[in-house]
Order: structure tokens, then sequence, then C-alpha cells
């Protein structure tokens, strides 16, 4: 009886297989996970980076806001305290309002040139208070702005921290499982191993045999075709004979 090799002797084999490819994706899963999460850490790296910068900024706007806010109202308070000043100061000057008219004919008169004077010093005044507090305003209508923008930003690199922190984790956790499943791949790998080289031992211990019964069988063979050769020469005998006693009788009739 000739030995072939059984479905239960294979199934080391076909086992063996299915553990290395499942293994193999594992692996390759594992390498797309880890370089995900690479990526996701540089991600929020880089976003770390950008806020700490944008802060510092922000800071320092902040501290320049502080300064130019305080002198721009420290000026406009201090004009409107000199326009304040000399207008009380020209508007207490009666005594240029009221002068006798002999006085008037003899001397020139200074008031209404003091006047102009003070008019246009005070409306200059007035016109810096003006330019002072348009500054200002323009100054905290820039903070707010930049406040703002500062403030969204930090909102925003809160959610998608949030999210790519989410991420990482959940990636993290796969390759755990991934690991864990590849040790266990790894073990029914050595075990499988180890019951193909069983499997493979006793075939080569079956091989001699293997070789006996090809030798047997092609003495069987050779034996077999010397008996058929025997028998035609039996039958080309016979048929010779039988050629010869139809021509006897032939000739005895």
């Amino acid at each position: 009886e000739i030995y072939t090799l059984s479905l239960h002797d294979a199934l080391p084999i076909c086992k063996l297989d299915k553990t290395t490819a499942r293994m193999e994706k594992s692996e390759a899963d594992k390498a797309m996970l880890k370089e995900a999460i690479t990526t996701l850490e540089g991600e929020l790296a880089d976003m770390a980076a950008q806020e700490s910068e944008a802060t510092k900024v922000r800071q320092e706007e902040h501290a320049e806001y502080l300064k130019s806010s305080k002198d721009f109202k420290d000026s406009a308070t201090a004009v409107a305290k000199a326009s304040e000043v000399l207008n009380e100061y020209y508007n207490s000057a009666s005594f240029l309002q009221v002068s006798s008219t002999v006085r008037r004919s003899k001397q020139p008169e200074f008031g209404g040139a003091k006047s102009d004077v003070g008019s246009t010093i005070i409306s200059i005044l007035e016109m810096a208070e003006s330019d002072f507090t348009q500054m200002l305003a323009e100054a905290e209508a820039s903070e707010d702005e930049s406040q703002s923008a500062y403030d969204k930003l930090v909102q925003e690199n809160a959610v998608s921290k949030a999210t790519k922190e989410a991420d990482a984790k959940g990636k993290q956790s796969e390759v755990k499982n991934l690991e864990v499943a590849i040790g266990n791949y790894k073990e029914d790998k050595a075990t499988t191993g180890d019951e193909l080289d069983a499997v493979l031992a006793y075939l080569d211990k079956l091989k001699p045999q293997f070789e006996t019964m090809v030798m047997s069988y092609a003495e069987k063979k050779a034996a077999r075709e010397q008996e058929i050769n025997g028998l035609k020469e039996a039958l080309t005998i016979l048929a010779a004979d039988a050629s010869f006693l139809q021509i006897g009788l032939a000739r005895r009739a």
C-alpha cells in the first residue's frame, strides 16, 4: 500500500500558512498605527509650539497696549487740563474788557490780540485732546480684536487637541491589542511548527518504505510482463501445431 499525505497530516501546513498570514497582517497594521500616532504627536507638538508663540506675542501686545493706552489717557487728560486753565485765564481777564475811555485813546489795544492767540492755542489743544482720545479708542479696538483672535485660537486648539489626543489614545490601544495578538500568533506558529516538524520527521521515517514499495512494484511489473510474454510464446506454438495438424489431415484425406 502506497502511503499518501492525509488531511490530518496536512493540517499543520495549512494552519502555519494561515497563522503566518495573520501575523504579517497584524505587523503591517501595527506599523501603520504607529506611523499615524507619530503624525498625531507631531501635529500636537506643532500646535503647542504655535500656541506658545501666539501667547508670547499676545502678552507683548497687551503690555504695549497698557503702556500706549496709559500714555494716550495721560496726554488727553493733560491737554484737557491745559485747555481748562487757558480758558479760565482768558475768561477771567476782565481788565482787558473793562478800561477807561481815556486809556483806550492813549494806549494800543492788546486785549483782542491776546484773545485771538488764546483761542488758537485752545483750539490746538482741543484738537490734540481729540487725537489722543481717538488713538486711545483705536488702541482699545485693536486690543479687543487681538484678544478675540487669540481666544478663538486657544479654543480651536483645545478642541483639536482633545480630538487628536483621543485619536492617538485609541490607536495606542489598538497597537497594544495587536501586540497581544502577534504574541499569540507567534506562540501558535511555534506550536504548529513543532507539529509540522513531527510530520516531516515521520515522513522521513517512511521514506525507505516508499522506496521498498516502489522496487517491489517494479519487480511485480517485470514478472507480469515476463508471464505475458511466456503466454504469447505458448499461443504461438499452439497455433503452429494446429496448422500442422490441419495440413496432415488434409493429406490423409
